[in-house]
């Protein structure tokens, strides 16, 4: 006695017995835009700081005269894990908050607050080695902070009297 299977249930009985759920892999890490936007969502009224924020005359010529530079905004290796990270400000008013999102695997981890700053419109971004500056231009007034392994986080770099 011969037994006859159509073509059809063969091929689904084969790829029902064959099929197998790859288990899913690590999670990738978020991307640039969709940490910024949730970002802003908590922050309502505030915005991505933009070189038209500026009101440092002093600071407003050489952004002129310089393109590249923006005075909310920089790409570092700050953790120097070798990831490119980004550090900006969120402005609302004259009020700002600094923040550092590590580049990791291709994608970006969570964003940290690094601190709130007064009077944002009149300063920008410095960057040197692992550190963070921010204050008006051509000023020795401002604020500082700097990447400690030991806490994975930033602390203040603090003011130096008589400087």
């Amino acid at each position: 006695m011969k037994f006859r299977f159509p073509r059809t249930a063969c091929l689904i009985a084969a790829l029902a017995c064959g099929s197998h759920e790859t288990p899913p892999g690590p999670s990738s890490p978020p991307a640039l835009g969709r940490i910024v936007a949730q970002l802003l969502a908590e922050n309502p009224g505030w915005h991505l700081g933009t070189n038209e924020d500026c009101s440092n005359p002093g600071l407003k010529t050489k952004l002129v005269n310089n393109a590249a530079y923006q005075a909310y905004r920089a790409i570092p290796d700050l953790n120097g894990d070798g990831q490119t990270d980004r550090v900006f400000v969120l402005i609302e008013g004259d009020s700002g908050k600094l923040y550092w999102i590590a580049g990791h695997d291709g994608g970006f981890e969570v964003a940290r607050l690094i601190a709130t700053i007064g009077r944002v419109r009149e300063g920008g971004l410095a960057i040197s080695g692992q550190s963070v500056m921010f204050g008006p231009f051509d000023s020795d007034v401002g604020e500082g902070w700097s990447w400690d392994a030991k806490i994975r986080g930033f602390t203040r770099i603090p003011d130096v009297e008589g400087k």
